[in-house]
């Protein structure tokens, strides 16, 4: 059923095309299915292939109101063919670098630094990260979001959205 979500989707969901988007949300399925929280709230009397789906639907709906991700770009210079900066341009992402370099430092976890730096600064892929410093991926996904979520504040914070 996790499988048949994913691949078809529900209501206006047609499901994920890329395979790799399809493999995460399978993934971040069962991963919350086997939370404590989920376990907990299973009642044990109606058939678990229902409670799997409407998990299964709520996981994907979260996954889908994440649209307003930092990109891995965010902070990098634009290396196209761009308008040169006007003074206050240069000025400004000159600010953002140094508040977003403060937020590096202030992280105390290595293991964080770690993945905000490669994947976030050198757009690596999840897989490599996990498989390096020896976490699982999903681990490494969970780091990322709380990652977000901090650089969102530490931004918020500081004027910068």
């Amino acid at each position: 059923v996790v499988s048949i979500v994913a691949r078809q989707g529900f209501g206006n969901f047609r499901g994920f095309f890329n395979p790799a988007d399809r493999d995460d949300a399978i993934q971040t399925i069962f991963a919350a299915a086997f939370e404590e929280k989920a376990r907990l709230s299973y009642n044990g009397i109606d058939p678990y292939v229902s409670f799997l789906r409407g998990l299964a639907h709520n996981v994907v709906r979260r996954m889908l109101e994440k649209s307003t991700r930092f990109k891995r770009t965010d902070w990098v210079a634009d290396p196209g063919g761009a308008a040169p900066d006007t003074a206050e341009d240069t000025i400004i992402k000159s600010e953002a670098a140094q508040v977003m370099r403060k937020f590096y430092e202030d992280l105390s976890d290595p293991n964080e630094k770690i993945i905000l730096e490669r994947y976030y600064v050198n757009g690596e892929a999840e897989e490599s990260i996990a498989k390096d410093i020896g976490m699982t991926r999903y681990k490494v996904r969970k780091t990322i979001a709380l990652l977000h979520r901090l650089m969102q504040r530490h931004a918020r914070v500081h004027g910068l959205s």
